[in-house]
């Protein structure tokens, strides 16, 4: 077994988090992209590990964090993971963050892009001179957070600051986050656990459309990309149907 395969399917208290840090993601036949499976008990800790980070910011901060804005819809579990530490967990003597939503989207599905970002839902707390914190899954090509920043502080924030699980070398390069866990390649599609399915049947369709029959495209997911059977079997008759 991969390092990778070892990984994505052992037990929580076996998670190697140097290795998530920065993993490589696995490739498939007649696929461009590489694939990562981030299991829900890696996003847990990952997050942990982003909450720390923040905690250290907080407790020696001029202009500390008090307002939280959650990237919808990538932002959603990372944010719902972080309020618990944030919020429940904030170091003593440090201002309770407020947390908040922004709807905003750059991609249709994988490595399917909008001409420019999509605000669909706005901001639903006050941030006016507040420190805000912008809390999204991944740094891709940094439109998103770049973007984000700009719209936030035009609101009325006094800063904006960022918090992301992964960060790749185009968006280290044009908008860094203040705070996240790993990297990764460019060319890494990260399926987190809030967007397995929605992946698989997207992604199912474009092997289908280059050749690839059932039992195929189950091997990819299962074997290769380690989704769970159970997953793979349920939805795979849809598609070929």
């Amino acid at each position: 077994m991969s390092d990778y395969r070892q990984q994505v399917r052992c037990a929580p208290g076996e998670i190697d988090l140097e290795f998530w840090q920065s993993p490589t993601g696995v490739s498939v036949p007649d696929d461009e992209l590489s694939f990562l499976l981030v299991p829900d008990a890696v996003e847990s800790l990952a997050l942990f590990d982003l909450a720390r980070q923040v905690h250290r910011y907080q407790a020696g901060a001029d202009n500390p964090i008090t307002a939280a804005l959650m990237a919808t819809m990538g932002g959603m579990l990372p944010g719902i993971l972080l309020y618990d530490h944030l919020v429940q967990g904030r170091p003593a003597d440090t201002p309770r963050i407020e947390f908040g939503t922004i709807g905003v989207s750059l991609y249709k599905g994988p490595n399917e892009r909008y001409d420019e970002p999509l605000v669909q839902q706005a901001i639903n707390i006050p941030i006016e001179g507040r420190n805000v914190l912008v809390v999204d899954d991944l740094g891709d090509r940094g439109g998103t957070m770049q973007f984000l920043k700009q719209y936030i502080a035009d609101q009325g924030a006094a800063q904006v600051m960022t918090a992301v699980v992964y960060m790749k070398p185009q968006a280290m390069a044009l908008c860094p986050a203040d705070f996240y866990f790993g990297e990764v390649a460019q060319d890494c599609w990260i399926i987190t656990p809030r967007e397995a399915v929605e992946t698989l049947v997207k992604r199912v369709p474009v092997w289908r459309e280059r050749g690839a029959d059932a039992a195929e495209c189950r091997r990819r997911l299962v074997d290769i990309i380690g989704y769970p059977a159970g997953i793979a079997d349920y939805y795979l008759p849809r598609i070929f149907s």
